[in-house]
């Protein structure tokens, strides 16, 4: 995920624990904005 999103391997482990949980993601880092946007997670 890290490497298809182009993350740190942080913004990666709560992007994957948002998916996973179906859970909204909160973020104001721009670039973990995109990619959940791009996988289909939720933003608050």
């Amino acid at each position: 995920m890290a490497r298809r999103y182009r993350l740190s391997s942080y913004d990666a482990s709560y992007l994957e624990l948002a998916l996973r949980r179906d859970l909204p993601l909160a973020t104001l880092d721009a670039g973990l904005r995109q990619a959940a946007r791009q996988a289909g997670s939720p933003l608050v």
